[in-house]
């Protein structure tokens, strides 16, 4: 009976799920050709298929989180909760020669729980992420950061201390463009929660993580309509 309020949690997400996922499907702008790094001025067939004109991101993503025996593994502590995001992308450059072709700031909230030993837990982080070079419709990316989260999985478990803990984390992942802004995430991170010395003893505990999700790239509605009118004055100038 423990189990109900988690089971009716994730049945509601899955809700929230489907509900923010409309978006990207009623979604049908087109985009500008915007000027590239090199002053090259390229048609909108050789854009990168990944490639944003606006600034803002969203994303939704299900996690699942295992406790490791690095340096220590008592209570076996598994997690599942979800990830909406918001964020900015603070530097976009498709056509530059380095590895890394953009850097996003994202705010990513956290709400879930504990189904071994029990427990829940919510919060926020704060996770820089570094897009690379794409691979066809994938852009593999590294993304790191960390947030504080709310837990009662202390309760449970002799790893934790309190219920104010951080949750620190980093690796890396794949978005996979099944259209243009609209991607599937796969992500694997390694992570970190202890409660920052805020209360003794605080030995914390480390784990892996795994993640599916989806995110969309939305173009604000007044860049849209400009890229849209600058693509039909360019199309009717072209001889």
């Amino acid at each position: 009976m423990k189990r109900l309020p988690l089971v009716r949690l994730l049945a509601a997400l899955g809700i929230v799920w489907s509900v923010i996922a409309l978006p990207c499907h009623a979604q049908d702008i087109s985009n500008d050709s915007s000027a590239p790094a090199d002053g090259v001025n390229r048609p909108y067939a050789s854009e990168p298929f990944w490639m944003e004109h606006g600034r803002l991101t969203f994303g939704f993503q299900m996690s699942f989180g295992l406790e490791n025996n690095i340096p220590h593994d008592i209570s076996h502590i598994n997690m599942i909760f979800a990830e909406p995001q918001i964020g900015i992308i603070a530097w976009d450059s498709p056509y530059s020669r380095l590895p890394v072709r953009r850097f996003e700031l994202i705010s990513e909230g956290i709400l879930g729980g504990s189904s071994h030993p029990g427990g829940r837990l919510f919060g926020t982080a704060l996770l820089l992420r570094f897009g690379f070079k794409p691979i066809g419709r994938v852009v593999p990316y590294f993304d790191a950061g960390s947030g504080p989260v709310h837990t009662t999985i202390d309760e449970h478990a002799p790893e934790l201390t309190g219920h104010m803990q951080f949750l620190s984390q980093g690796g890396a992942g794949l978005q996979y463009f099944f259209k243009p802004q609209c991607a599937l995430v796969f992500e694997y991170h390694y992570f970190h929660m202890s409660n920052a010395g805020l209360q003794a003893p605080n030995p914390g505990f480390n784990g892996n993580m795994v993640t599916i999700g989806f995110r969309w790239l939305r173009t604000p509605r007044l860049l849209a309509f400009r890229s849209l009118h600058r693509g039909r004055r360019r199309s009717t100038s072209t001889p």
